[in-house]
């Protein structure tokens, strides 16, 4: 176990269990990148680039869900900003405590929100907005455009977050709703797990678009 960083919520710990959930999401995305590969290459084409994928409705309908997934994932970022503390001071414009109010929305469902001091049901809500948004933008623009536009950079900065805000949380759980998701006590879906298969990713696109220009 050892230090490797220190960032505005403390210290970065780097242990066993972050090195296993690192590894464990470099594995997957070697295995991801091999199917999408052997498929492109059976297909003779990008794998994202069928019609399936790509498709949306026609505008103008189409524009409507863009400015709906626009708002949504602006919405997105207030909530996973509004759940460090250390960045309340900055969202409470003007006096209005926003942090308070996606938790009250919860809790006219039951309980405090679902749990002691609302963390199931403020994770629930940022779920349920992060799957809205994907829906918007694929009606939109398409779910492949949605992937690359929305879906892996939420994530990213979903984990820089909290890599950079709250480096405790890293080997937890990124989704409170399936905690129970673990192998010998190690989370299976942590953050360390999706901060790395959101920069292979985000690394992989850049370096595919480079070469396809160059090329």
């Amino acid at each position: 176990m050892a230090i490797i960083a220190h960032t505005f919520g403390g210290d970065v710990v780097w242990s066993f269990v972050s090195q296993f959930e690192v590894a464990e999401g470099l594995l997957l995305f070697g295995i991801a990148l091999l199917f999408v590969t052997g498929a492109d290459y059976l297909r003779r084409g990008h794998l994202f680039n069928n019609s399936f994928l790509r498709g949306h409705v026609k505008s103008p309908v189409s524009y409507a869900f863009v400015v709906l997934g626009i708002l949504g994932a602006l919405s997105f970022d207030l909530l996973v900003l509004c759940n460090f503390k250390r960045l309340d001071h900055i969202l409470d414009v003007g006096g209005l405590d926003l942090v308070q109010y996606p938790l009250r929305f919860f809790g006219h469902f039951g309980g405090s929100s679902w749990a002691p001091g609302g963390r199931v049901g403020y994770g629930a809500l940022a779920l349920l907005v992060w799957a809205a948004t994907m829906a918007f933008l694929s009606l939109g623009t398409g779910f492949a455009r949605a992937m690359k536009l929305f879906a892996v950079p939420s994530i990213l900065f979903l984990t820089l977050v909290v890599f950079l805000f709250d480096p405790g949380e890293m080997d937890s759980q990124a989704v409170n709703l399936i905690s129970g998701v673990t192998f010998d006590g190690i989370s299976l879906l942590s953050n360390w797990f999706l901060l790395t298969i959101s920069l292979c990713v985000m690394f992989s696109t850049a370096l595919h678009g480079a070469l396809r220009k160059r090329f």
